[in-house]
């Protein structure tokens, strides 16, 4: 063989080995390319589904922050309205007059007599209770301000039981919230 036919054969052949190792290289990067592209869809569709996961949970946070505040706002809208029976009440009671009140009173006094067991006196908010003291055979120890209603107390003065109409409200506010309660929103 000839140096030129030599020189051709080794080209030939180097020619044949780059051809071949940039196929290789080609096919390789195919590869690399295709498992990165596989790579990055998986990716995308982790982010995509974590950002669903994390939407809906920033959406149902948000649902049950609005559901929270509208419940509040309906107990304080339920609130004035119990708060504006109780007024309602206290004024109704503050005006309460004649053969009324005196009932009113009078079965007050009974009921505590009841309960002290006997004998009493009365600490009285309105002047006609002196009036219904003197028919029951009671005495009246003093007056305080108040818009109806009686104090009464044992002779001894260890017992002492408050039937104004504030002291009522006051002492019976829970229960009667209650009621009133049921009543309005059932």
């Amino acid at each position: 063989m000839t140096a030129e036919k030599i020189i051709e054969q080794i080209n030939k052949d180097t020619e044949l080995e780059i051809n071949k190792i940039l196929k290789d290289a080609e096919d390789q990067a195919k590869i690399i390319i295709s498992n990165a592209k596989k790579e990055v869809e998986e990716d995308v569709k982790k982010i995509l589904s974590d950002s669903k996961i994390k939407s809906e949970n920033v959406k149902k946070i948000h649902i049950s922050k609005a559901n929270q505040d509208i419940k509040r706002e309906i107990m304080n809208a339920r609130e004035e309205i119990i708060e504006e029976c109780f007024s309602k009440a206290h004024h109704e009671l503050s005006i309460l007059k004649g053969k009324d009140y005196e009932k009113l009173v009078k079965h007050l006094i009974k009921d505590g007599m009841k309960k002290i067991g006997g004998k009493c006196s009365l600490i009285i908010s309105r002047v006609v209770d002196k009036t219904i003291a003197k028919e029951l055979g009671l005495s009246v120890v003093d007056r305080i301000e108040k818009t109806g209603g009686i104090i009464i107390k044992s002779l001894d003065g260890k017992v002492s039981l408050d039937y104004t109409f504030d002291g009522i409200l006051e002492r019976e506010k829970g229960k009667i919230r209650r009621k009133v309660g049921k009543i309005l929103f059932p």
